[in-house]
């Protein structure tokens, strides 16, 4: 031992010991366990720090050693029990005490190889689930505790057995496994395995026995139940197989004829089976066979049936199990009832199915049956000039096909369109009215269903034609025929024409002669019209015969009348016909008298006109009649002379001049009551004490007044004519009698005191009047011109009382309250006496409103028809200051009114107006006026104003008749403008030489350019009136021998101008008439000429000739009078408009300056609305406030002084109008559109104008796909125009939206941007078949158990329709959905239908089982 650790030992002895601790026994062992393998060498070593230890051992042990560190050794342990000690043995004073420890040691021993065997035999056959023991067997194992025996099945732990022997020496442990086996097992190899842990500081120790195979025998074994369903095409071996081992040998027996199960089983195959299989055992099995197939459907695709008769529609299915059927019809299950209705058309889908698939096919049924009753077809009323709809609807099979009866004409149009058919009716007139009946009828009948229209605010006329369409005769006179016919527009829709006379009498010939000597002719012409039915026309026929005598009388026998007093005066004329056409005239003097409107002509003898053969106006025969009047004369018409004459007034087809008969004169004595004439004579006269005066009564009256006074003092009669002298005061009494009545003035004497001369009342007021605002204030100063005790006011409002010692005193009125307000100056004069003086007040108040209106109508107005036109001024006054000036396109004079109320009322005027063409755009309007005296100001309000539209039938500009001639081969124009408000529709009817191929014209415009002869009728018409106009076109021969002396005139001007060229050439490039003499810069022999219009510039080219040619003074001769000619030609038109051209929309107002660039005489425009002219100014302008002629052309036009005297400037005008309405519509299709198919839409335009500078752009979407110009019309005025689009859609234009855009480009002039209106968008709906996302076929893989997706996603519109097939049966229902996903799928093909109205398209998926690890 060291020094330096028995130091150390030493320390730690001593530290532990003085500190009272005892160790524990502080040895080591390395290692402290060991495993050790029998009859191998182990060593333990053994460490303390305590000197002194050593090794207790069976074997290997050593005594006690002065050692810290002493090893175990042996070198071959074969001690099954060895249990090695470390001791320690410390000397005296040492800390520690004596201790030891044990080592572990393991002794172990391991075989090389067990043994597995079975009770059932070393070759391991066993039968299937009896009991079977293996047993292990290991040998020499040692210790055994820590043995474990691990039993395998294959490679599957099923057991495992450890061992609780605690001995250490070896032993021959075993272990029993217990099994049962099953088929399963057959084949299968047991194994066990030994293992030795021996913990981590030995080895791990295993061995394993051979594998021990065995063999299960069980069977045979038929699986499959007594009842077997099989799929067709399957096998009985496959489906129904035998187990069993070994192998058994198996028969299949049907019918007691052996079968081979391998053979594919049909439907046919079905039924008891018997199954023998001999191996193991024997087994004989019964079996009941199912063959399985899906539906299979057999219908007729398309099937027509009669309506309510039993059908015969069969279909057939087969299937197993029995397939369930079901009909489906838009969408819906139902059943096939036993007889079929028309609800029942249409596409019905047959579903076969059963738990193995399911089937479906279409049938379209089409049940034929006869046209429904017509619906939508009512009763239409419409204004005049409206559109009317008429739609006609019925159902059907076969479709129904239509017509109409109706009265045919232009404006009508049919259309039939998806088994509906419309009858249109534009700008409705009253040959529009009448019954329009639609038929509809197929194979299995007919309906029809009738409408009337009616159009308001026209008159339906027959539409017949008399010639003449009146007819005057005199009685026994000369005969006259009368023709019927239909009207020329109504010759397609006349049925039957007649002449009735008398009695109902109906001759069947159109033509019919009058007899003169028969009074009671009534002729009627009746046709039977499409449309309208019967109807009637009478010809306007009178057979005349004109009095025997006109004479004149008193009512009662009168040789005198008394002044305003009515008395009747008789003309009777006798034996006159017809007395409806008498018109009887009465005059005083060459007056004529007014005569009442009605009841001034009886039939002598008739006390009233309801008798029977007492009314005038009816009698066709020869009657004597009196005229009566009623007369008041005054004195002034004393000794009257009366007269009466009677004239037949039967119009332009009459006599002319109409017969008149005339009566004897009459003359009337007038007496009359006197009258006195008190311009001489005063109510009140003053006389003078001392100074008589002379009062003079004269009287005027028929006969001869008697005049006489009467004094009232004493009333005695003073019979001194008709003066008298007075000198007292009282009152006198003038009576004048005559046999008439008598009359009587009273004059009232004043007598004063002494003569003096009467004094006016010294009053003076300033202001002298007033004319004062309701509610406003004014002030009036009373003053007096001489001395005055005192003085005020009297008034009704705000009085002053008498102010004494004043001359002057001023009335102030804050705020007039009072409308009638009287105020009153008055002074006291120094004398007692006393005057007043009034003031005149006037309390105004303008008018609150004034409105102007068309009493009792609202819309256009009809030309020559009568409105009255009302103006209202709301709360003004006084009424009686009022005036009204009507703001009218006629003048009128001011009207004032006499409304005596001075508060404000309201008051009302109506002016009765004619309506005419020339109105139409004119604004009314009118004004009223307050007239409030020279002091005051006038106050006028104005109304609103009002337009007229005035409705006016066509009418032509030009002749209703022109012959024009034309060359062959050449084209003229022939104009049938008519102007006419509505806008009139235009039709011509060509001559019959004309083919319809030939009718390259448009016959719906006012302009024709024919290029062959004939008679051309052209009708113009609008809802108040059509006007016909005929063109008479001649071809005449060209006259060639007038173009050929233009050519040669041409040449041989040519000719004259190349050698004037040649010979006076001048160096200034210029021809010369003075050339001979010519020196740049120099006059000419014969005078300076300055007149550059005598110079002809040509290219300059110098050349030198002689001026003393001859040759050039020979053509001197003939160029002079050229060049003279030229000189008098003056300048050229100097006219200059601004702007030369003119874009205007209808109704704006236009103004156009035309200027004149050198002096004129007359300057001026030719106009149809608006000429002007001038003599003073250099320029003129033409001026429309509202411009509304489609036809105007403005020229401006001037007179100069200088040539060319006269000459003109055209304005280049455009009016133009934006389209009433555009809109878009497919043609003959309604609903969808079929992707690939072509179709057409129409874009309309209404009203447009002028269409030449239209252009109708396409648009799909945003996008412009066509545009169409119409640069090749010509027509000035609106027309309707319209445009296709040819369209092929493609399903990427599903739900893209098409509209046109009518725009008017009218160049630089006109609107900028051009203006533009839009239809509404149409929506396009695109049907297209189904398409898949990918159409080829798929192949997936399967794994057992996982979800498999089948995508059968498909575009389409309608949406598409799925379907689904398999192979073979599916586990679960399979849906109508386009995604399949399952995870019970088994493998095989699966077909996708998708389908819908268009077309049905497949897609296959084949599934593939797949193995896991594959």
């Amino acid at each position: 031992m060291s020094a330096s650790a028995s130091f150390i030992r030493l320390f730690l002895g001593f530290l532990l010991g003085a500190t009272g601790v005892h160790a524990s026994c502080p040895i080591e062992l390395s290692p402290p366990s060991v495993a050790v393998k029998y009859g191998d060498p182990v060593s333990i070593v053994c460490s303390s720090l305590v000197e002194g230890m050593g090794w207790e051992a069976s074997q290997g042990g050593t005594g006690l050693e002065e050692v810290t560190q002493l090893t175990w050794t042996v070198p071959s342990l074969t001690e099954w029990t060895i249990d090695p000690k470390c001791f320690i043995n410390p000397s005296d004073g040492s800390p520690y005490e004596e201790c030891s420890k044990n080592a572990k040691v393991v002794l172990y021993t391991f075989p090389q190889n067990i043994s597995i065997s079975s009770s059932s035999g070393s070759d391991g056959t066993m039968k299937e689930m009896e009991e079977y023991k293996f047993l292990c067997e290991i040998n020499h194992v040692a210790p055994v505790r820590k043995l474990n025996v691990r039993w395998y099945r294959g490679d599957q732990i099923i057991y495992s057995e450890a061992f609780e022997n605690t001995t250490k020496e070896p032993v021959n442990p075993s272990s029993v496994l217990s099994f049962t086996p099953t088929r399963k097992d057959n084949g299968v190899t047991f194994r066990c395995e030994a293992h030795l842990d021996l913990g981590p500081e030995g080895p791990q120790l295993n061995v394993s026995s051979q594998e021990f195979n065995i063999t299960v025998h069980f069977g045979p074994e038929v699986q499959c139940s007594s009842t077997i369903e099989l799929l067709e095409g399957k096998t009985l071996e496959e489906h129904c197989p035998v187990a069993g081992n070994p192998s058994p040998l198996v028969r299949w027996l049907k019918d007691g004829q052996t079968i081979d199960p391998a053979t594919p089983l049909s439907r046919e195959n079905a039924g008891p089976y018997t199954i023998e299989a001999e191996g193991f055992t024997f087994v004989r099995k019964e079996l009941l066979v199912h063959v399985l197939f899906g539906p299979e459907l057999k219908c007729p695709s398309d099937y027509t049936a009669l309506e309510y008769a039993p059908h015969n529609l069969t279909c057939t299915v087969k299937g197993y199990p029995k397939p369930e059927t079901v009909w489906y019809k838009d969408g819906e299950e139902m059943e096939l009832p036993e007889n079929l209705t028309r609800s029942e058309t249409g596409q019905y889908l047959i579903t076969a199915s059963n738990n193995l698939t399911s089937v479906n096919l279409t049938v379209e049924i089409t049940v034929i049956y006869p046209p429904s009753k017509i619906v939508e077809l009512e009763d239409s009323e419409v204004d005049v000039g409206a559109t009317v709809w008429l739609k006609c609807s019925s159902m059907g099979n076969p479709r129904p096909k239509y017509s109409w009866d109706y009265y045919w004409s232009a404006n009508v149009m049919e259309e039939n369109e998806d088994g509906v058919s419309r009858l249109t009716i534009h700008n409705a007139t009253a040959l529009n009215m009448g019954s329009y009946t639609c038929h509809a009828g197929n194979d299995r009948g007919n309906v029809s269903k009738t409408a009337r229209v009616t159009v308001k605010g026209a008159k339906q006329e027959c539409p017949i034609e008399l010639t003449p369409d009146r007819m005057v005769i005199q009685y026994q006179g000369g005969s006259q025929n009368a023709t019927c016919q239909p009207t020329y527009t109504s010759l397609g829709n006349a049925k039957e024409i007649s002449w009735q006379v008398e009695h109902g009498v109906v001759t069947d010939n159109t033509s019919w002669t009058v007899d003169t000597h028969y009074w009671d002719q009534n002729p009627v012409c009746t046709g039977t019209f499409k449309g309208i039915g019967t109807c009637k026309k009478y010809l306007d026929f009178t057979l005349y015969k004109t009095p025997d005598s006109v004479s004149i009388q008193p009512v009662e026998d009168l040789s005198s009348v008394v002044e305003q007093r009515e008395f009747q005066l008789q003309c009777d004329i006798t034996n006159v016909a017809p007395a409806g056409k008498l018109v009887v005239r009465w005059y005083r003097g060459n007056d004529s008298i007014e005569l009442p409107v009605e009841g001034s002509l009886r039939v002598t003898g008739c006390l009233s006109e309801n008798v029977t053969g007492c009314d005038a106006r009816t009698i066709r025969s020869p009657v004597n009649v009196s005229s009566t009047i009623s007369v008041n004369l005054n004195r002034k018409q004393n000794g009257a002379e009366f007269r009466c004459e009677a004239q037949l007034d039967l119009g332009p087809e009459g006599p002319q001049p109409s017969p008149i008969t005339q009566s004897n004169p009459l003359n009337i004595t007038v007496h009359y009551k006197p009258i006195i004439n008190t311009t001489r004579l005063p109510k009140r006269i003053p006389v003078f004490r001392g100074y008589p005066e002379e009062l003079v009564c004269e009287a005027e009256g028929y006969p001869t007044p008697e005049i006489q006074w009467l004094y009232s003092s004493d009333k005695v009669p003073h019979l001194s004519g008709n003066m008298i002298i007075v000198s007292e005061a009282g009152f006198y009494n003038c009576n004048a009698t005559n046999e008439v009545g008598s009359v009587s003035f009273r004059v009232e004497v004043i007598l004063k005191g002494q003569p003096a001369a009467s004094v006016s009342c010294p009053i003076e007021m300033s202001p002298p009047s007033v004319v004062v605002r309701f509610g406003d204030s004014f002030s009036v100063n009373c003053s007096s011109s001489e001395p005055i005790e005192g003085m005020g006011w009297e008034s009704t409002y705000r009085g002053i009382s008498l102010t004494d010692g004043v001359s002057s005193l001023l009335l102030e009125i804050d705020s007039v309250k009072d409308w009638d307000i009287e105020s009153k100056c008055y002074i006291n004069a120094l004398d007692g006496e006393q005057c007043l003086k009034k003031l005149p007040i006037t309390v105004y108040k303008p008018p609150e409103s004034v409105t102007l209106s068309v009493h009792n109508h609202t819309g256009a107005m009809v030309e020559g028809e009568t409105y009255e036109i009302k103006c209202d001024v709301y709360n003004v006054a006084p009424a009686g200051r009022l005036s009204l000036d009507w703001l009218l396109p006629y003048t009128t004079p001011v009207e004032p009114f006499t409304e005596s109320s001075l508060a404000p009322v309201n008051i009302s005027s109506i002016h009765p107006l004619t309506a005419d063409r020339k109105y139409n755009g004119a604004k009314i309007g009118c004004e009223a006026l307050l007239i409030l005296g020279i002091t005051a100001p006038e106050l006028g309000m104005d109304s609103n104003t009002h337009e007229l539209i005035v409705l006016y039938p066509p009418t032509f500009a030009e002749p209703a008749h022109e012959t024009l001639e034309v060359a062959a081969g050449s084209e003229t124009v022939l104009n049938c403008t008519a102007a006419g408000n509505p806008t009139p529709l235009y039709a011509w009817h060509f001559p019959p030489t004309i083919q319809e191929k030939d009718k390259i014209w448009n016959e719906y415009q006012p302009l024709l350019t024919p290029s062959f002869p004939g008679t051309y009728n052209c009708t113009a018409s609008n809802k108040l009136g059509t006007e016909t106009k005929s063109f008479t076109v001649v071809e005449v021969k060209r006259d060639r021998t007038t173009f050929a002396a233009l050519i040669g005139g041409f040449v041989s001007l040519g000719v004259l101008l190349i050698a004037a060229g040649l010979l006076f050439g001048t160096p200034e490039g210029t021809l010369s008439c003075s050339k001979g003499g010519y020196l740049r810069g120099q006059p000419t022999s014969s005078g300076i000429i300055n007149n550059k219009q005598n110079s002809i510039p040509i290219a300059h080219k110098p050349k030198m000739l002689s001026a003393e040619s001859n040759m050039g003074n020979e053509l001197l001769k003939w160029i002079l009078p050229i060049c003279m000619f030229h000189a008098v030609s003056g300048e050229g038109c100097s006219l200059v408009l601004k702007p030369s051209r003119v874009v205007v929309g209808f109704g704006e107002p236009v103004s156009v300056s035309c200027e004149a660039t050198r002096p004129v005489r007359v300057l001026g425009w030719e106009s149809a609305i608006s000429a002007a002219h001038t003599q003073q100014d250099l320029s003129v302008q033409w001026k429309v406030d509202s411009l509304i002629d489609w036809i105007e052309e403005p020229i401006c036009y001037g007179v100069f002084f200088t040539a060319p005297r006269q000459c003109e400037e055209k304005l280049n005008l455009v009016l133009y109008k934006t389209p009433d309405a555009v809109s878009i519509r497919p043609v003959n299709h309604t609903g969808p559109m079929v992707e690939g198919k072509e179709y057409q839409l129409l874009c309309e335009v209404q009203n447009i104008a002028p269409v030449q500078y239209l252009t109708l752009r396409w648009y799909r979407g945003q996008a412009e796909v066509y545009n169409h110009s119409f640069s090749d019309l010509t027509s000035a005025s609106p027309v309707q125009v319209s445009s296709i689009l040819l369209i092929t859609p493609t399903k990427a234009e599903n739900g893209a939206q098409y509209s046109c855009v009518a725009e008017l480009e009218l160049g630089p002039e006109g609107p900028q941007p051009p203006p533009t209106v839009t239809s509404e968008p149409l929506n396009a709906s695109v049907f297209f078949p189904p398409t898949f996302v990918s159409p080829e076929a798929e192949v997936l893989d399967l794994l057992v158990g996982a979800e498999i997706t089948l995508n059968c996603t498909a575009t389409g519109n309608p949406s598409p329709v799925y379907t689904w097939q398999s192979s073979h049966p599916v586990q679960e229902r399979m849906e109508d959905e386009a995604v399949l996903s399952s995870s019970s799928l088994l493998p095989g093909t699966y077909t996708c239908t998708a389908s819908n109205t268009l077309e049905k398209k497949s897609k296959q998926f084949i599934v593939k089982a797949k193995t896991k690890g594959v």
